[in-house]
């Protein structure tokens, strides 16, 4: 195995997958897969017969060659330890604590105060003996002030998170696992027991978060402080919805996470500030821990945390002399974050960061060749191409990047936002052009406010000329709409095809082949020529197929009528035999999804029996 690092997470990323939403042990799936196995290999070695399902020995030989026997075993066990890890995850969410238990519980604070409308929301580590080391939600008073690191002992009643109230809505207990939250506590009498008994070193990293916070707000304006602390910090707490909603329709929403382009910077920054005292070496060693700083700082989100060890694998790779390998840099970064929490894999954070990182280093170059060979009959309009080519080198690199990361999180962003659009090519190629002053800058400003905060304010003036260009892109909203939500079945179909496609694209396009490459082409090229005379009966049978389901579609089916929980009002789908929708009043942000999960995308008649907001709002987005 050339990446054992990489096939290992592979096995545990599978189990988790299995564990999660099979809720079944893996290993009877494997010991049938086993015994067919065994059973193909007894009929062409002992037997001396061409199997049946295979026809031709020559095809088990490949299946061999891509799927070899050590890879196989070391992803059934990885997959056997994740999924076991997941049964044992399960049993302690559902048995750990019961909804409407009343808890006496100590606790230490170990996240800041999050203001909601009526009372104040934290994070508590429990540390007693039957419920040591869970993480749970308070909700208190806004008159009783916590600080991070106050020993308390609360009194309360636990109330179990809610899972998905509509039709593949929004799962909150399966959110809160992802941050490993057990539930919340409605609190009945609290008591503070001590001070500053959180980790030292997290304690520490907090005051200096906290600082940093207080001294970006001191120093930008209002609306710029919040945008700020997004984008540096990764911290979106005090970022209004409506900011929010604007920078995801116009595809910039990556912008308010830390990122690899912040990591780089980090690296380039603290690089060059040392390298000629310290030299080569000593500088990557200083890089790496002003990356776990960072990583503490900015609390260890998913995407700091990918990008933080990706970054700091790269530069002790050059301190040991060894080659950076980016796929086995993906695959321990990737088990870091599993090992600590299985259920990272499933948060929209990690699929997005990994899936976009992932799709850069496969399809970028497959992207940007098939951008630059462009076939253009016109010798004119050739030669025109041609020469923006040369000139636009950093635009072209821009526009693959882009497509390339959206290849691989469209279907995330439509499964979990049910959006999509080519507006993130307009979008990520303005931005590219201002995020890099404002990061550099940003980071520069955050250092000068520790030292003076009226140097911080006159710097901060400077950045805010650049933040102002992000504001302006995300008014942009074009090029994007709503789309149903697709099965699980047709995202995994979608990636199946577009990794095969990617991979036969870089097979027939490689001159000088490798072994592999080189029986994987035989094999294809003696398929089609075996295929061939079929491929006329295929497709008579596909068009008879495809008038099939459109027939199907058009049965008259039996009266439906949906009862959608909004909240506080309620709201009706009736959708009649005939396929016409009605629907009797609306409720916030939570029509739109439901309908885009039922597949229904027209309104043909609606009812509103009084114009209360809980009634009527975002109803508008359907007409």
């Amino acid at each position: 195995m050339n990446r054992p690092i990489l096939v290992i997470a592979i096995g545990y990323i599978i189990g988790i997958i299995w564990g999660i939403y099979l809720k079944i042990s893996i290993l009877p799936f494997y010991f049938l897969l086993i015994s067919i196995y065994i059973y193909i290999i007894i009929n062409l070695k002992y037997k001396k017969k061409k199997f049946k399902i295979l026809s031709i020995k020559r095809y088990f030989r490949y299946i061999k060659l891509v799927f070899k026997l050590n890879i196989i075993i070391t992803i059934i066990i990885s997959s056997f330890i994740s999924n076991l890890i997941i049964k044992i995850q399960e049993n302690k969410y559902e048995n750990m604590y019961h909804d409407g238990e009343t808890l006496s519980i100590n606790g230490i604070v170990i996240g800041n105060k999050e203001e909601k409308e009526y009372y104040d929301r934290y994070e508590i580590k429990v540390i007693n003996k039957k419920y040591k080391n869970t993480k749970l939600y308070i909700n208190v008073s806004k008159k009783k002030q916590l600080k991070y690191g106050d020993k308390i002992t609360i009194y309360g009643e636990f109330k179990e998170p809610a899972q998905a109230r509509n039709y593949k809505g929004f799962n909150y207990k399966q959110y809160l696992k992802t941050l490993k939250i057990y539930g919340t506590v409605k609190i009945e009498k609290i008591e503070i027991i001590a001070e500053n008994q959180a980790n030292t070193l997290m304690q520490i990293s907090n005051k200096i978060f906290l600082k940093i916070k207080e001294n970006i707000k001191i120093t930008y304006s209002e609306k710029m402080s919040k945008i700020i602390l997004g984008i540096m910090l990764g911290d979106t707490t005090e970022i209004d919805e409506n900011t929010k909603e604007e920078f995801a329709n116009s595809n910039i929403s990556h912008v308010l996470a830390v990122s690899g382009l912040h990591i780089s910077y980090i690296i380039l920054m603290a690089t060059t500030a040392t390298q000629k005292m310290l030299g080569k070496k000593l500088s990557k060693i200083i890089s790496s821990l002003v990356l776990v700083a960072y990583m503490i700082i900015t609390g260890f989100s998913i995407s700091v945390v990918r990008a933080s060890i990706m970054g700091i694998l790269t530069c002790m790779a050059f301190v040991l002399y060894r080659k950076s390998n980016t796929l086995n840099n993906i695959a321990i970064s990737t088990m870091i974050i599993l090992i600590n929490n299985p259920y990272s894999l499933i948060s929209t954070s990690f699929l997005l960061t990994y899936g976009g990182t992932i799709g850069i280093i496969y399809f970028q170059k497959i992207v940007e060749k098939i951008i630059k060979n462009i076939k253009i009959k016109n010798r004119r309009w050739k030669y025109v191409y041609l020469k923006i080519q040369r000139k636009c080198e950093k635009i072209i690199s821009t526009i693959s990047v882009s497509i390339s990361a959206q290849i691989v999180i469209a279907p995330v962003m439509i499964l979990y936002f049910n959006t999509a659009g080519l507006g993130f090519l307009i979008t990520n190629l303005l931005l590219s052009y201002i995020i890099g002053p404002i990061v550099i800058g940003g980071f520069i400003q955050i250092l000068i406010s520790m030292v003076s905060i009226q140097a911080g304010m006159a710097f901060a003036k400077v950045i805010e000329i650049p933040l102002y260009g992000i504001i302006l892109i995300s008014k942009i909203n074009i090029a994007n709409f709503k789309i149903v939500t697709p099965e699980i079945y047709q995202v995994i179909l979608y990636y199946l095809i577009v990794s095969i496609a990617g991979y036969l694209y870089k097979v027939f396009s490689t001159i000088n082949c490798n072994i592999t490459q080189g029986r994987i082409k035989n094999t294809l090229y003696l398929l089609r020529y075996k295929l061939r005379p079929y491929f006329k009966k295929f497709k008579i049978i596909l068009i008879i197929l495809v008038i099939l389901f459109n027939s199907i579609n058009r049965i008259p089916d039996n009266l439906k009528i949906y009862f959608i929980d909004v909240g506080q009002g309620d709201s009706t789908l009736i959708v009649t035999p005939n396929h016409k929708n009605i629907l009797i009043d609306g409720g916030p942000n939570t029509i739109l999804p439901y309908l885009l999960d039922r597949k229904i995308k027209k309104i043909d008649y609606m009812i509103i029996s009084h114009f209360d907001q809980d009634h009527v709002r975002t109803d508008y987005y359907m007409f």
